[in-house]
């Protein structure tokens, strides 16, 4: 599978908009790999984990097609994770032409989320009838722990990742024509009961939440010696196929280096650190 990074940051984006501190005044200045949209990721052009703020035009930036899109994975509805603007251009009043169907693939708490949200941004939206599903071509596959759907070629497992219990939000493990890969942002551990279900089908690629770097304790979220922990735990128990490899997203500057220095540490404790722009591919289809 083909995997795209849209981007790579926390909630604030990287360099946070009015803060000089080191790590944001050096991202301004080397530009490249340390400037950070919002997170998201796009798998095989059609499949896209998290509707954020940054996604559409990251995409656009990076020469990817987002009316290719038929599935959305949505990890939860904070707003740095899901645009309700985006996907309300879908209606006709938008005048969009030749659109495809969207499938939107959360736990039910999510969904439920994204239609407040969306009643936000338009009070005569209703994520839940019918109609406005018919107008915006929508279809929901609401999922929770542990529940396997399939959307088109992908199999796509939900875990628990426990940052807001409020909205069931969800992390993703996706395989297709033999390749897998999990999607683990906004995650403060891995439960046992993640653990166990990814036990049972190694991954060729693994993508963890490191909002802080090491040492730095937050809420709700992994940082770097977190991160590494669980790489160095997938290679011991098999959770990773021989070659398989892990990377880091969701990167805010609260002790996070530069790139190149954020790189370094992380490939010390056998890892890496993505990048907006990142490609990579999982397995060998």
């Amino acid at each position: 599978m083909q995997l795209l990074f849209l981007g790579t940051a926390a909630a604030t984006a990287f360099p946070l908009p009015f803060c000089c501190c080191p790590a944001c005044s050096a991202a301004r200045e080397r530009g490249g790999k340390d400037l950070r949209c919002r997170a998201s990721l796009l798998a095989e052009g059609d499949l896209l984990i998290d509707l954020g703020p940054d996604a559409p035009a990251s995409a656009e930036r990076l020469g990817a097609d987002f009316s290719r899109v038929r599935f959305l994975l949505q990890t939860h509805a904070h707003s740095d994770h899901f645009d309700p603007g985006h996907l309300i251009t879908r209606h006709p009043d938008y005048a969009g032409k030749n659109r495809l169907p969207l499938a939107i693939a959360a736990s039910p708490e999510t969904l439920a989320a994204m239609a407040r949200r969306l009643r936000g941004e338009d009070p005569e939206a209703d994520l839940f009838s019918p109609d406005f599903q018919r107008k915006l071509g929508l279809a929901l596959v609401p999922l929770r722990h542990g529940e396997t759907v399939f959307l088109g070629e992908y199999r796509v497992t939900a875990l628990e990742s426990l940052h807001d219990p409020a909205e069931n939000s969800l992390i993703f493990r996706v395989s297709k024509g033999g390749a897998a890969f999990l999607y683990g942002t906004d995650l403060p551990e891995l439960s046992p009961r993640a653990w166990d279900i990814l036990a049972k089908e190694p991954l060729d690629l693994a993508i963890l939440d490191q909002t802080y770097g090491a040492g730095i304790a937050g809420s709700g979220h992994l940082n770097a010696d977190g991160a590494a922990a669980i790489a160095d735990r997938m290679r011991r128990e098999h959770v990773l196929k021989p070659g398989g490899a892990v990377y880091a997203t969701h990167l805010s500057h609260e002790g996070n280096k530069a790139h190149q220095e954020a790189e370094a540490l992380a490939a010390a404790r056998g890892y890496h650190i993505a990048f907006d722009g990142l490609r990579l591919r999982a397995g060998g289809q």
